[in-house]
């Protein structure tokens, strides 16, 4: 017999804090905050990396000290996520009680974190952010306006110091599916 999953079951797994981690400053501070937010609520993390894939990139990387040796770039993003992530939680020793999943997956960033958070029921998304002018959301691609409106979930924006961006009112559209690529271009 299926085991059924009620809001009230003990053994039903916890929703998750999902973190969009880049391999910079910003990322960092997305995971130290969804890291934070985890301990408090008691919630395990998924640290998320979405590879952007082009076709420069063919799906190998050449590390800077392997000379001309490339290696899978799926493979390297995940052996950084993990020293990345071992950083992080060695500046905080209350977090290493923390369940943190560490997740590598290709893609366009915005549909990707999108996907994730739906398909793990995620309670909470951490995204990085710039302040940009409407000009700027315009003219560029804006991945964290897009996780913003299209999130099944409420979604925490990081500055690059580790501050909260108020994010603009997205107007109730939260949880609707991505546009296709035609529909964006």
């Amino acid at each position: 017999m299926p085991h059924v999953t009620r809001l009230h079951d003990r053994d039903a797994p916890l929703s998750p804090v999902v973190a969009a981690i880049s391999f910079d400053e910003q990322g960092r501070n997305c995971l130290r905050q969804a890291l934070r937010l985890a301990a408090r609520r008691g919630r395990p993390v998924i640290a998320l990396h979405v590879l952007n894939e082009t076709p420069r990139t063919l799906g190998f990387y050449r590390l800077h000290d392997d000379g001309e040796v490339l290696r899978p770039i799926a493979d390297v993003a995940e052996s950084l996520l993990a020293g990345f992530s071992a950083e992080v939680i060695a500046d905080q020793p209350d977090w290493v009680h923390v369940t943190l999943r560490q997740l590598v997956v290709s893609g366009v960033p915005d549909r990707r974190v999108v996907e994730v958070a739906g398909l793990a029921g995620a309670e909470l998304v951490v995204v990085g952010g710039r302040r940009k002018s409407a000009l700027q959301r315009l003219l560029g691609r804006d991945v964290t306006g897009a996780v913003l409106r299209y999130a099944p979930c409420p979604v925490v924006v990081v500055d690059d110091d580790g501050s909260h961006l108020r994010p603009p009112e997205q107007g109730g559209r939260r949880g609707q599916p991505l546009p296709t690529v035609a529909e964006t271009s």
